[in-house]
């Protein structure tokens, strides 16, 4: 008799986990390429005449770490040389990876933070204020980034959460 109330106990315990378990994971859809998804984000972005730059692929192996954690990205940032406005999205071959990018992306901004808030301090106080702004977010295998002012960052990420539902 205590063998079977015991369990039954058990069993209660797991099934209860299992139901938070899946309450906390959200799925993402994953269907739209990085770029896609960048050109889809950057209409919330205002740059002076419009124009993005993007990084090349040679470039964006000195800032995130080796290829083989992610398999699409993209990252483009204002032409005009006085903005500092910057959006990038990752897609990570696994949700491991994902942390892993995620962490280097806030850990990028971070050195974007400190690489130019002195300069931008005496140059352009404005820009700074996106600078500082600056925030990474984590959905399911992607990686969003956006160096944009709170306003701009929301919209950014609201169209994001839309997008991958």
């Amino acid at each position: 008799m205590k063998i079977k109330k015991l369990l039954s106990i058990v069993i209660c315990i797991m099934l209860i986990t299992l139901i938070f378990q899946s309450c906390n994971s959200k799925e993402y859809n994953s269907s739209l390429s990085c770029k896609e998804f960048s050109n889809e984000l950057k209409s919330e972005i205002s740059v002076p005449n419009d124009e993005f730059d993007e990084y090349t692929h040679e470039d964006l192996k000195f800032l995130f770490s080796s290829p083989a954690i992610y398999d699409d990205i993209s990252i483009i940032y204002s032409a005009d040389s006085t903005d500092v406005c910057e959006l990038g999205v990752i897609h990570a071959t696994d949700k491991e990876s994902a942390k892993t990018l995620f962490e280097e992306a806030k850990l990028y901004i971070k050195n974007l933070q400190e690489q130019k808030s002195e300069f931008l301090r005496s140059y352009s106080p404005a820009e700074l204020i996106k600078l500082n702004s600056a925030e990474a977010r984590h959905y399911g295998n992607y990686v969003i980034f956006a160096v944009a002012d709170q306003d701009t960052k929301n919209r950014i990420f609201n169209k994001a959460e839309t997008l991958l539902s």
